[in-house]
């Protein structure tokens, strides 16, 4: 990032203390910039629209549009915002549905400053912001029924090439593009063919669901 270019965000919080409370963490970051904030869906999906901001908080249990209902319509509003989903530790099943729909990633409500700071700068880089510290309440979770037969998921580990398994375990590490061709020796080019097929055969089609995949089936 330049010295003079900051990310511009939209705080989208219900509860007024914690936004309040994240606002004043922010807005001592030079490298950040609060251009709205919302207190429910309705609104967030105006200061999109107003302002396009390069990444929104976007609170999952917003009133009278939650953020999981507004995050479509913010994704149409403006494609190039990033989303960072702000949650509670109650809601696996919400933060799976917004991965699908298009966040960049999540931050519970008990996520240190610096977490949600670096977070904030990872997801406007393009990459996704997972807790590992929620990863085990994931597969702890009635989200488990959902999952594949045993068999299958050995299935799918064994279709991935060494390689493929060295750039998901990478990937798992939090590592972007550029940091796994480095620590691979190989070219960003060959990473992203790497990661197409990962994604192939672990039937996702983004990166923080073949994390979660790759936890899942036990790779480390």
């Amino acid at each position: 990032m330049e010295s003079d270019e900051k990310i511009r965000i939209v705080i989208a919080v219900g509860h007024k203390l914690f936004q309040e409370g994240l606002r004043l963490i922010l807005s001592v970051e030079s490298a950040i910039e609060i251009v709205g904030m919302a207190n429910n869906g309705i609104q967030a999906i105006d200061m999109i629209t107003n302002f396009k901001p390069d990444l929104i908080i976007l609170d999952i249990s917003l009133p009278e549009l939650t953020g999981l209902e507004a995050l479509p319509i913010i994704k149409e509003k403006s494609p190039e915002t990033k989303c960072l989903m702000l949650t509670d530790t109650r809601d696996e099943r919400a933060i799976i549905k917004s991965i699908r729909a298009g966040a960049q990633g999540y931050l519970s409500k008990n996520t240190s400053t610096s977490d949600i700071i670096k977070a904030i700068h990872v997801v406007y880089k393009g990459e996704f912001w997972i807790e590992r510290k929620m990863v085990t309440r994931f597969l702890n979770s009635d989200l488990k029924a959902d999952a594949d037969s045993e068999d299958r998921h050995l299935n799918k580990l064994d279709a991935l090439t060494p390689r493929e398994q060295d750039v998901l375990r990478a990937l798992i590490k939090g590592a972007s593009n550029k940091e796994i061709a480095y620590e691979l020796f190989i070219s960003e080019k060959t990473v992203k063919s790497h990661l197409n097929q990962v994604f192939r055969k672990l039937n996702v089609s983004r990166r923080l669901e073949a994390i979660l995949s790759a936890i899942k089936l036990g790779l480390s």
